[in-house]
């Protein structure tokens, strides 16, 4: 009988384990993805109906055809974009990632004064993502946008 409880108490203490972590999983997919510019892979770790929130935009971007278009202007504007992560936190289907984004604004957008082409950057990050069926449900970026205007010249010209 012994034998018999304590197979069962590792069979539960392992699918709690697995479930516990499968959120982190979910997120080094993300990040793999993400070091790669893979936006095929990137948009396929989302939900169908998963929001994306940044201080980029007001409010929330909705969707794999919206995500896909957020990715690809990242890489074509900063296409050394760089990830690394410092510290990630699992709160069961929450995941909060603080990391480091680097790059240099090779092919700003339409609208972005010239002086800021060529400008190198590097921005601390924290995401909480909200993880559901093993897909990125919610996403939440927070950053310091004047650390990026400093970095891009932005302070020097006004």
């Amino acid at each position: 009988m012994k034998s018999k409880i304590l197979l069962l108490s590792g069979a539960l203490a392992f699918v709690a384990v697995k479930t516990f972590c499968q959120p982190v999983y979910v997120i080094n997919a993300h990040f793999e993805a993400l070091t790669k510019h893979d936006v095929k892979s990137i948009v396929s770790g989302y939900a169908d109906s998963a929001k994306v929130f940044s201080p980029n935009w007001e409010g929330a971007k909705t969707g794999a055809a919206v995500i896909t278009d957020v990715y690809t202007r990242y890489y074509a504007s900063t296409p050394d974009l760089s990830y690394k992560i410092s510290n990630i936190i699992n709160a069961g289907n929450e995941v909060v990632v603080e990391y480091a984004v680097s790059g240099t604004l090779s092919n700003p957008e339409g609208n972005t004064p010239a002086y800021m082409k060529g400008k190198k950057y590097t921005l601390n990050y924290c995401a909480v993502f909200l993880i559901k069926d093993n897909k990125i449900a919610a996403e939440r970026d927070y950053f310091d946008q004047v650390a990026f205007l400093r970095q891009v010249g932005f302070f020097d010209q006004h």
